[in-house]
């Protein structure tokens, strides 16, 4: 969650920028870092190749050319050119003095080693003397003399491939730890690009969230809106695009919720009086009456209708009798109890609605209102009386329209009886 709220510091486009930054950068590094460790591990191959040519050749050549010496009993004796066996002896030495300048990088078998170094000095008297004789020889050496020549060349061709073979076993450990070395170096490439991308991966997961995170807030909140839920608001979180965006979303948000409740209150109440209009107080009390019925509850409502209302407009205009209208509601609204509700039936007829309610307590009710408006009216002659007509059910209907006819036929009988008066 801190991450993402520091990740909301930086715009969207930097944060996508980022994204493919992590995802290509390395890639590119890891490939740059792969071809020098394989160019390395091949350069490493070619030199391993070269030196184990370098190092076993003169031995074996040395070692043909005593064994075509033993053949010939001596290569002085044919008219063919002698070998050069100083150059090959020069050769071998150089080669051991190069592997032992190497042993102190750990990847040499120094046993073996000093077996194929101890082989080659034995056999090393053998070869300089052979040497020595076929440089001086140019005539046919005594019988005991090519018998002896022989012996030193069996010694020698059985002491050089003495050294060949451990000098083999040298540069066979050799490869097989460079080998074992180079497979390590690839495992820690292949784990390098493992660790690696994963943790691009990790990183780019990171920054989408932080881009997904509020978008799928966003949508969420504008299902809920077209649900019809109000109160909805997205957090703002950060300094980006869409920390404005939601910000937007928020205060289109809170206009919608006014607007709607501004079309609620015109659809359910009526503009001048401020009362519920007639479609408002009839659904108001269908839904009381089936509440009450259900729960064996009472329920009473009684019809008002203003005394002399149409003298009012004639006498002191019509915008004296808006002013009447408003004043009997007022007065009303303050005479009726908590959970109590008042509607305008008609253009003068008002009906209020008692749920849980009796129709002695009504009528108890009503003609306090009654009495209570007429008191004022008496005393101001721009403000009008008022008549009422009680019903409750169950007794004088289960039905709205039943309820609503008996009412008005007491308001009448009670209007009647004034009259009389």
């Amino acid at each position: 969650m801190r991450l993402g709220r520091q990740l909301r510091k930086w715009s969207v486009g930097q944060r996508v920028a980022m994204i493919v930054a992590l995802l290509l950068l390395p890639m590119a590094v890891l490939s740059a870092v792969s071809m020098v460790v394989l160019n390395e591990q091949e350069m490493a191959f070619r030199e391993s190749v070269e030196e184990s040519v370098h190092t076993l050749l003169p031995l074996t050549t040395l070692e043909h050319y005593l064994q075509r010496a033993l053949v010939d009993e001596l290569l002085a004796e044919s008219n063919q050119s002698a070998p050069d066996f100083s150059g090959l002896t020069d050769s071998i030495d150089k080669s051991f003095s190069g592997l032992r300048v190497g042993a102190d990088k750990q990847d040499l078998p120094l046993a073996v080693m000093d077996d194929a170094q101890h082989a080659w000095m034995q056999a090393r008297p053998a070869v300089r003397r052979l040497v020595e004789q076929v440089r001086t020889t140019r005539g046919s050496l005594p019988q005991d003399g090519l018998a002896h020549t022989r012996e030193e060349l069996e010694r020698a061709i059985h002491d050089v491939s003495t050294a060949r073979q451990h000098l083999s076993f040298v540069i066979e450990a050799r490869y097989t730890r460079a080998a074992a070395q180079r497979h390590r170096q690839l495992w820690w490439l292949v784990w390098g690009w493992v660790l690696t991308l994963t943790a691009a991966i990790a990183l780019a997961g990171a920054f989408l969230y932080s881009l997904l995170r509020p978008i799928r807030q966003l949508v969420g909140a504008s299902r809920e809106i077209g649900a019809g839920r109000t109160g909805v608001r997205v957090p703002v979180e950060g300094q980006d695009e869409l920390a404005a965006l939601a910000t937007c979303f928020n205060e289109m948000a809170e206009t919608w919720e006014v607007t709607r409740q501004s079309l609620v209150t015109e659809a359910a109440e009526d503009p001048l009086t401020g009362a519920l209009n007639r479609r408002a107080v009839l659904a108001l009390l269908e839904t009381e009456l089936e509440s009450c019925l259900r729960t064996q509850q009472p329920l009473s409502l009684f019809v008002l209708d203003l005394d002399h209302f149409k003298a009012i407009n004639d006498r002191f205009g019509h915008t004296a009798g808006d002013r009447a209208l408003r004043w009997v509601v007022e007065k009303v609204r303050g005479l009726l109890r908590e959970g109590d509700h008042l509607g305008r039936y008609g253009g003068d007829e008002f009906i209020a609605v008692l749920p849980r309610t009796g129709k002695k307590q009504a009528e108890v009710i009503a003609r306090r209102i009654v009495q209570a408006v007429h008191d004022v009216a008496a005393r101001e002659p721009s403000y009008p009386g008022v008549s009422a007509g009680v019903a409750a059910a169950p007794e004088d209907g289960r039905t709205a329209t039943a309820l609503i006819e008996v009412a008005d036929a007491a308001l009448y009988t009670h209007k009647a009886r004034h009259r009389a008066r």
